[in-house]
């Protein structure tokens, strides 16, 4: 059996389409706070997984960089509790990780396993300790880097493909930044790919991503075409909108290990969003 912390949000929402009720174990606040030591040995105690998801982190990068000890707490010292109750009972430990720990250093092209990290944002920083953690504690282990996540339909949808289709709909017209550069990654892929790569058994560090990087803009017009509304979508710079925490001028990557396993099944990012939202109307 599979525990998986922080389970209620947008990937959590998939992981029933892709494990059987037996299979796997869904947790989150308020009965399992990863930032509680005890409360994780407990849980880990008492259920006896084999393999352990770790989800649960804090995502608002704004949030993150207002208050960076709260940040540290859940995303780096919540990593170690879980980290340290897999190393004791000798389990799995799968930690979803972000691509948003590069940045720093500018890159072209998209970003691959093999490249140094240097995140700009005590996020992407944070997400980085975490890894470091679970490579120096545990001898098993996956490290998963996600992009731009979308997923979870109106209910859990809170990032940029979900506010956007909220504003297409009520607004005659928009604006998305058009210099910073990522990779869309549904939620509902992830998780798919996400089982075909800890059953491979190749432990290690990957990305998972949806392929073909696009700005901000682009995927606001995309969103635009596939809704077959008229909004117009504006592109803008980020210093329209200054935010408290700073954006890497891209964040893309590029499944490179997985490729070179013949494991990665992630679709083109236009092909994902369309079926998306596809589904996001079905919800609504």
């Amino acid at each position: 059996m599979i525990l998986a912390t922080g389970a209620r949000g947008m990937l959590g929402s998939y992981l029933h389409t892709v494990y059987a009720k037996n299979e796997i174990l869904l947790t989150d606040l308020p009965e399992l706070d990863v930032r509680d030591r005890e409360q994780v040995r407990a849980a880990i105690a008492r259920y006896r997984p084999a393999h352990v998801f770790h989800f649960a982190a804090d995502t608002d990068v704004d949030r993150c960089e207002k208050d960076p000890d709260s940040a540290y707490r859940t995303n780096v010292l919540g990593t170690l509790n879980v980290a340290l109750a897999c190393q004791e009972f000798d389990l799995v430990m799968t930690y979803v990780s972000t691509v948003g720990v590069f940045g720093g250093i500018d890159k072209a092209e998209a970003y691959t396993e093999y490249d140094t990290p240097s995140p700009v944002s005590i996020y992407g920083s944070t997400k980085l300790e975490g890894e470091h953690v679970v490579r120096d504690l545990l001898r098993r282990y996956f490290i998963v880097r996600a992009g731009w996540m979308m997923g979870g339909g109106p209910e859990k949808d809170h990032k940029f493909v979900g506010k956007l289709v909220s504003l297409i709909r009520t607004r005659d017209e928009v604006m998305a930044v058009n210099d910073k550069w990522g990779n869309p990654t549904y939620a509902k892929e992830f998780a798919l790919n996400l089982r075909v790569l800890v059953e491979s058994g190749y432990y290690g560090l990957y990305h998972c991503v949806n392929s073909g990087m696009c700005s901000r803009y682009e995927l606001a017009v995309e969103i635009v075409r596939i809704l077959g509304r008229e909004t117009r979508v504006i592109p803008v710079s980020s210093a329209y909108f200054p935010l408290p925490a700073p954006r890497p001028r891209s964040e893309a990557a590029r499944n490179y290990k997985m490729e070179l396993l013949g494991i990665n099944k992630m679709n083109n990012w236009r092909d994902a969003l369309r079926d998306y939202l596809g589904s996001w109307a079905r919800r609504a």
